[in-house]
């Protein structure tokens, strides 16, 4: 059996686009302007779908760009809480206007599914609508911690940058558009502590994928940072 799995089995290796390719792809499939393109398609470091959505979304450029501010808000303990409830309740913010919509609409077809009339429902009805509204109070917490992940991406990559400045390597920035924070950064602190905040940012990460309480866990890395 293992051998004839094996021979219908095709080896294949999928790489990370370049920012180039995918410049190209935003240009031409959706008619990205071209500035807008390369910076979406760098600042994404090669992921097509965070790409398009940094290109046709200008709230989401907005979020990006509140979040990659708060290194140089962060002067004491004060400032580091405060940044902390920003940067929880814009990921709560974003994950309950994502996620109203799409809620109402699975409870009104489930309610119909169910016989609805008025206000009355086929036996089982009233049970079953309990359990989708709890398996999408779940889907909403997982959805602010996507956004916060990717809120902590964002400050990686930042810190990348401060990294890199610090290093003298000053022609493969991400985050070509904030490059005076990231000089002001990096001449006021050591590569040693970069890599420490860096490393603080990935634990965060894993911290809140192992279902860390997200202020508390936000808080922690603030603290962290403004060091």
């Amino acid at each position: 059996m293992l051998p004839t799995i094996r021979s219908r089995c095709r080896h294949l290796s999928l790489h990370t686009p370049s920012i180039k390719a995918v410049t190209k792809l935003l240009i031409e499939r959706d008619l990205i302007k071209p500035e807008l393109a390369e910076f979406a398609a760098r600042v994404s470091q090669g992921h097509i779908g965070i790409a398009r959505h940094l290109a046709t979304n200008k709230e989401t450029r907005d979020e990006r760009l509140k979040t990659l501010k708060i290194p140089s808000m962060l002067t004491d303990i004060s400032s580091a809480y405060k940044a902390a409830a920003v940067l929880v309740d814009a990921a709560k913010q974003r994950a309950e206007s994502e996620s109203e919509i799409r809620d109402d609409a699975e409870i009104e077809k489930l309610k119909q599914a169910w016989g609805a009339t008025g206000s009355k429902l086929a036996a089982g009805g009233s049970k079953a609508i309990k359990e989708l509204e709890k398996e999408q109070k779940g889907r909403g917490t997982r959805l602010v911690r996507d956004y916060l992940d990717r809120a902590l991406l964002d400050l990686a990559t930042f810190y990348r940058d401060v990294m890199l400045v610090q290093s003298g390597a000053n022609d493969f920035l991400i985050n070509t558009d904030l490059q005076s924070e990231i000089t002001n950064i990096a001449s006021t602190s050591a590569e040693s502590k970069t890599l420490v905040k860096i490393q603080a940012i990935l634990k965060t990460r894993i911290n809140l994928g192992h279902n860390a309480a997200p202020l508390l866990a936000v808080e922690a890395l603030m603290c962290e940072l403004r060091r």
